[in-house]
């Protein structure tokens, strides 16, 4: 699933689009972010905007991402040293299915927040949803087994 957002594209991958309920899939995010501009990491004054990812709690029933180190660039003008992504980066993270969920197609719902800045302004904080399409399979059940030799 890819979508952009002003100077920033973001490709989010499941690393499979199907799983059985409870199963735990890998998830990367690749950011690309246009020359001159710039998304804050953490950790962050309260005033500003980090780059998060959230999946919605409907298909997701737990959710950890690691992001890399963030550049630590001086603003002068604000008078801070501040944590920040430019250029291009990849987040990984895991997700899991939530228990229960019946086999069928669902759509796995998320936020991408952030806030775009460049040396000169800083654009109001954004937040994009995305869907991606997600199948739960049926559990796998063992075949009964058939005597042999009798």
């Amino acid at each position: 699933m890819s979508l952009t957002a002003g100077d920033i594209r973001i490709v989010v991958t499941p690393s499979t689009d199907h799983a059985v309920a409870g199963q735990e899939i890998g998830v990367a995010a690749d950011f690309t972010i246009a020359k001159g501009w710039h998304i804050y990491g953490q950790p962050l004054p309260a005033n500003y905007t980090p780059t998060t990812i959230v999946f919605d709690s409907d298909c997701v029933a737990k959710q950890s991402f690691e992001y890399p180190d963030p550049d630590k660039v001086a603003f002068p003008q604000l008078g801070e040293t501040l944590p920040v992504y430019a250029g291009n980066f990849r987040v990984k993270g895991k997700i899991l299915a939530r228990p229960g969920l019946k086999p069928g197609d669902y759509k796995l719902k998320g936020k991408l927040s952030f806030q775009e800045c460049s040396e000169q302004i800083c654009k109001i904080p954004q937040s994009v949803t995305f869907e991606i399409p997600f199948r739960i399979d049926p559990m796998a059940s063992a075949a009964p087994k058939v005597p042999t030799g009798a």
